[in-house]
């Protein structure tokens, strides 16, 4: 059953919702609370969520650790990253060609198996790809977020703004993205957003997926979003820029 404050979100996006081509200023929200999310029960620390397509999964890297396994590598903290899926370094919930409606069909039972205390959300892409009711697609990320703050309400969701894809999807990319800062509004409290706008489709194997330095440059955003908006992550030593 959807809960009240989900449909009036619901409503707002709708409402608030731009027109293709016009610009939105852009926004990061900040979390309203300054403390740490929950620890996790396991004793074994932070417990993060990567969740996507197939650019969490990692396609595009031979050894399909994507941005997954330097960003690990760099946080300094005990730290899990958790879900059903694993292939490369860590666990994760990234699926290749999924949607946003699919993620939220499953997203209940991943949220009560992994228990995240952060979720790192990069969906959308194969929405846009597939021109899958595209004027839709905001408020489908609306419906996912619901559910996952639903299930934790103190969970922190960082947010990805797409990588933009060429070949003539630049206008629906750039107009998904514009719609986000709407979406991370309406959860203060949870929600923030990371520029992978910023990663440029020069580097992608097949103007999709990144290489080797594209998804560094990805876990270098994540990482730099995780140190400003975790408390314990502000003593993280600074990665060099890849960009």
């Amino acid at each position: 059953m959807r809960l009240p404050a989900a449909s009036r979100a619901r409503a707002a996006v709708l409402a608030g919702l731009l027109t293709v081509g016009t610009a939105l200023a852009p926004a990061s929200p900040a979390f309203a609370g300054e403390g740490p999310p929950p620890a996790s029960d396991s004793g074994a620390g932070l417990r993060i969520l990567p969740l996507g397509d197939s650019i969490t999964f990692g396609k595009g890297d031979p050894a399909e650790n994507g941005y997954r396994a330097a960003l690990y590598s760099w946080l300094t903290q005990p730290v899990d990253f958790v879900g059903s899926q694993r292939n490369g370094a860590t666990a994760h919930e990234g699926h290749p060609g999924w949607r946003i409606a699919q993620l939220t069909e499953r997203i209940d039972a991943w949220m009560a198996e992994a228990r995240p205390d952060v979720v790192l959300l990069d969906i959308g892409t194969n929405d846009l790809l597939r021109h899958d009711r595209i004027a839709e697609a905001p408020d489908r990320l609306v419906e996912l977020i619901d559910h996952i703050v639903a299930a934790n309400p103190q969970v922190r969701i960082l947010l990805a703004e797409l990588l933009v894809v060429d070949r003539g999807h630049e206008a629906d990319f750039e107009w998904y993205n514009s719609t986000l800062p709407l979406m991370a509004a309406l959860y203060p409290d949870n929600v923030m957003l990371v520029d992978m706008a910023r990663v440029p489709v020069a580097n992608t194997v097949d103007h999709v997926h990144p290489n080797a330095l594209g998804y560094q440059q990805m876990a270098y955003q994540w990482y730099e979003a995780l140190r400003g908006v975790l408390p314990q992550g502000r003593s993280w030593s600074p990665v060099t820029s890849p960009f």
